[in-house]
């Protein structure tokens, strides 16, 4: 009897320690999933300070948003942080995304415009969806706005991203399906686009090699990547074409945290905003470091950028855009993205 008392209570031991293990616990640190190269930089400046540590998952927006899409309400990450409203929205209205967690700031006229209702996720700063890249040697007269693609003298000689791969190229096809008349109106912009020769390649990286290479004489990505090429070649030049839209790069917390958890996701959110580490995300980030901050106390953009006073811009409702995505993502790689 002995012997049976004393195994059944090292079964009980050990079945309590199994749920304790599987039981989500506060105060394990945080894990963010980043699509922006800053990212882990503003991790490790918040561990440094708080003593709270982040693991973080680098990953590109389109493998971030099918990660985050597949693991449901059972999520591996704390925190995202990734370029495109839309997304966001999409995200916020799948119900993984944790209300209420958008930290009082002073917000740019552009920033209080980007905020959702719900508070769902913070707007860290802007780029635009879509630039014109092109050596003025090749093209010295670029268009100035988007129905220029159509001429006769870019015919097969300008590309994009694909939107399907691209995470931040979706709202770029967005505001030209908007511009065109909406959804399904605008179509027939995109198709015309399409006769005119668009080459599709998958990335930023990928469709700025072939313009490098001269397979292209215009290429349009976000203007982030753009920008970060023109001023490492200086035969390159940037135009923003009217309407620009505008695009935020954002960060959120997980629904399924509570508790210190979430207080602690919240606290990384407030951190990631400040002007010391607004200062460290300009100036120790690659590409995406060429953003513009949206509030007033943060320090100005790279000199390399224009006012966005000086830009026509067009910001498309991430609550109407959002949810269309993969409906539109599908009609595109069934008609235009089709090489």
């Amino acid at each position: 009897m002995k012997k049976l008392a004393i195994v059944g209570m090292i079964l009980a031991a050990a079945l309590g320690l199994s749920l304790w293990l599987l039981m989500p616990r506060s105060g394990q640190g945080l894990v963010l999933y980043s699509a922006v190269d800053y990212g882990p930089g503003v991790a490790r400046a918040f561990t440094k300070q708080t003593g709270i540590p982040v693991k973080v998952v680098e990953l590109s927006t389109g493998a971030l948003l099918a990660r985050v899409s597949a693991e449901g309400q059972r999520p591996s990450w704390s925190l995202v942080w990734f370029d495109g409203d839309q997304a966001a929205a999409a995200l916020d209205r799948a119900g993984l995304l944790a209300p209420h967690t958008l930290p009082t700031l002073p917000w740019t006229a552009l920033g209080r415009s980007l905020l959702p209702a719900d508070g769902s996720y913070t707007p860290t700063g802007v780029t635009l969806a879509g630039v014109f890249i092109y050596r003025p040697k090749v093209l010295p007269d670029p268009p100035d706005g988007w129905r220029g693609l159509l001429s006769p003298a870019l015919a097969g000689k300008f590309g994009m991203n694909n939107p399907t791969i691209s995470g931040p190229t979706y709202p770029l096809f967005a505001g030209l399906l908007a511009q065109s008349g909406g959804w399904p109106r605008g179509q027939a912009f995109l198709l015309a686009l399409k006769k005119n020769g668009l080459h599709i390649y998958p990335k930023n990286t990928n469709t700025l090699a072939a313009l490098r290479a001269g397979d292209i004489k215009l290429a349009v990505t976000q203007s982030s990547a753009a920008w970060n090429v023109a001023k490492k070649d200086p035969g390159l030049d940037v135009r923003v074409p009217k309407p620009a839209f505008v695009l935020p790069s954002v960060v959120a917390v997980a629904a399924t945290l509570r508790g210190k958890a979430r207080a602690e996701a919240k606290q990384f959110v407030r951190f990631a905003m400040l002007p010391a580490v607004q200062k460290l995300r300009l100036t120790k980030g690659g590409p995406d470091s060429f953003y513009w901050p949206i509030t007033t106390d943060a320090p100005p953009p790279r000199k390399i950028l224009p006012p966005l006073s000086s830009l026509s811009l067009e910001r498309l409702d991430p609550t109407t855009w959002g949810p269309r995505e993969a409906a539109i993502n599908d009609w595109l790689d069934k008609t235009v993205l089709m090489q």
